[in-house]
């Protein structure tokens, strides 16, 4: 298999379904948005809607970073096409043509892998640069700036690895209904980011930090979905 192919595949999974990838984009600008607001509310006088509450919730820090966690779905959801063609690859006999060229199946689910991740970090890219361009108009804090930055990118591409190596370890999770393919092996992806969603109001000030705990142990899993996927993964798994 050529060095590039993960880029074909990528350019295929497009090709396959756009309107993942129009989700996509649509979730990362809502993120955008809302992160936005905190910059309208901090903009705001005293005498208007207060920042933050006797609880010590400051909306200002919160609304960015529940932006982490609407962003990381959306790389999730941009990436999705893959996982599609992967199954629709499997049952047209593609992948079983990529073994009888003598490959295994770890070059095989690696391309997809690559494919998925090259997807989702387009998406992080444009997200992040988004975001320093809002947040330097908006005035936001530097430091929370840089943090949540760091936070789409360490939460979104181990997300994105393990939902995608979970799909294909295990293809039966993907439901196939007359007109659509229905993902479900992704959804467990966007579970373990939730909890991203309610720790700013949960635990204002531990927002950031469990957080960062989050993001890690989603590189762990990652990691070890990696490892275990050739033995997850075998040959007839690859074959319709």
């Amino acid at each position: 298999m050529s060095g590039d192919q993960g880029m074909m595949i990528a350019k295929r999974s497009v090709s396959l379904s756009k309107a993942y990838p129009i989700m996509g984009v649509f979730l990362a600008l809502l993120g955008l948005l809302i992160s936005s607001v905190s910059g309208i509310l901090r903009g705001l006088p005293t005498s208007g809607i207060p920042a933050s509450s006797a609880g010590g919730l400051d909306i200002t820090t919160a609304l960015p970073l529940v932006s982490v966690a609407l962003q990381a779905f959306a790389g999730i959801v941009f990436s999705t096409p893959v996982l599609l063609l992967f199954v629709y690859d499997k049952n047209n006999g593609v992948l079983e043509y990529f073994l009888s060229l003598g490959m295994t199946q770890r070059d095989v689910y690696r391309q997809y892998l690559k494919a998925a991740l090259m997807l989702s970090a387009g998406l992080v890219a444009f997200a992040v640069v988004i975001d320093i361009a809002a947040g330097l108009l908006d005035g936001m804090n530097g430091l929370l700036l840089l943090e949540v930055c760091g936070l789409v990118v360490a939460m979104t591409l181990p997300a994105v690895s393990f939902g995608t190596l979970v799909m294909m370890s295990f293809s039966s999770l993907q439901k196939q209904r007359v007109g659509s393919n229905q993902p479900l092996g992704m959804a467990i992806a966007v579970f373990i980011v939730m909890p991203a969603y309610l720790v700013p109001f949960v635990v204002p000030p531990l927002a950031f930090e469990i957080d960062l705990v989050l993001a890690g142990l989603i590189v762990v899993f990652s990691v070890l979905m990696y490892l275990a996927s050739s033995r997850l993964i075998s040959r007839e798994k690859l074959l319709p």
